[in-house]
């Protein structure tokens, strides 16, 4: 994961409940999915969909822009049938 600060989200990771200091994109993951959020200054950092703290990432424009084989970013990271 390539991180940064796309729209001015600064770099780094931040762990939930901590504020952010900058608007931008961020992701976090687990082993079943990535999820992606738009989170504005001031605002704290979510849990994860689970309820569990989590570090998310902020992502470059690079990052934001990549497409994988099927013209988007993949959601769902195992196979159907495999949890």
């Amino acid at each position: 994961m390539t991180v940064g600060g796309a729209n001015g989200g600064g770099s780094g990771t931040f762990l939930t409940g901590t504020t952010c200091t900058s608007s931008g994109t961020f992701a976090a993951e687990n082993k079943y999915m990535r999820l992606v959020i738009a989170l504005a200054a001031g605002e704290a950092f979510p849990p994860f969909t689970d309820g569990k703290k989590v570090y998310w990432t902020a992502l470059t424009t690079a990052m934001a822009a990549s497409k994988t084989a099927d013209g988007g970013f993949t959601s769902v990271k195992v196979e159907a049938g495999a949890v």
